[in-house]
């Protein structure tokens, strides 16, 4: 492994437990009325899954390619083989990057990868230098 780092944030951990603690107390009031319990619990795995997946953003790179995972890797996920780069773009600000695929939280900087086929993935990082750096000893040009 050439560079790995989880990116985080508490403000949206906290804002997304408002949708985690109301899905859990719609269930259990389905439960106390008898009624939609199990279209309830659906409802509420679902949910769960999608907010615990958003949560946070895993980035890996190593000799063959680039991962992006959620925090289980199920819905957030995308992978990016280094032959596939055709080049690659770091800017300060987490807000200052857009790709057609964009993953992003809160940090101090983002990377925008350009492939040769397919669409624009960017994602931010609190090491957009360090990822640059890997991504171009790698033999993936920069942009200027």
């Amino acid at each position: 492994m050439l560079y790995e780092e989880t990116l985080t944030s508490r403000g949206l951990q906290v804002f997304m437990l408002v949708p985690i603690v109301s899905m859990l107390a719609g269930l259990y009031a389905t439960y106390r009325a008898g009624e939609g319990l199990w279209i309830m619990a659906a409802a509420t795995a679902g949910t769960l899954i999608i907010l615990l997946d958003a949560m946070a953003i895993r980035i890996e790179i190593d000799e063959r390619e680039l991962r992006i995972r959620g925090v289980l890797g199920l819905l957030v996920r995308k992978t990016v083989p280094i032959e596939n780069m055709a080049s690659f773009k770091a800017g300060e600000g987490w807000a200052s990057c857009y790709g057609r695929i964009h993953f992003n939280l809160p940090a101090k900087g983002c990377v925008t990868i350009h492939q040769k086929r397919g669409w624009t993935v960017s994602f931010t990082t609190n090491n957009p230098e360090e990822v640059a750096r890997v991504l171009a000893t790698l033999g993936v040009p920069r942009e200027p």
